[in-house]
């Protein structure tokens, strides 16, 4: 009987910038290694152990409402902007390094705009 494979995923918390890798994307998703915004909350990451629910960011400013400015001190190198239109699920293995955090506001903000997209 042989040893188990362990396979190592992130453990995110909301409202964390990550390095992710979401290729393949279709049509007007965003794609390459970019930073995302993780949105899930801690009883989603309990319950689904192998994703996270997360908005890309950019640092293209197109002035649209719904995309939430974050400042340059959350650990990206420049101000940037979660576009909240392009909420995605994805695999955990897809989340290769951990940027920052963003402020309450912040997130608020974002969280809000999902809400309004969905509900």
């Amino acid at each position: 009987m042989g040893v188990g494979r362990v396979e190592l995923t992130a453990q995110p918390l909301t409202g964390e910038l990550w390095w992710a890798a979401p290729d393949p994307v279709v049509g007007r998703e965003q794609s390459g290694r970019r930073p995302v915004l993780v949105i899930s909350n801690a009883r989603y990451h309990q319950a689904v152990t192998t994703l996270a629910v997360t908005v890309p960011v950019t640092s293209v400013d197109r002035r649209w409402p719904n995309h939430v400015r974050i400042p340059r001190g959350a650990g990206l190198p420049q101000d940037s902007f979660a576009m909240t239109e392009q909420v995605r699920t994805i695999s955990r293995r897809r989340l290769v390094e951990r940027i920052g955090v963003v402020d309450d506001d912040v997130l608020g903000q974002v969280l809000g705009w999902v809400r309004d997209w969905i509900a």
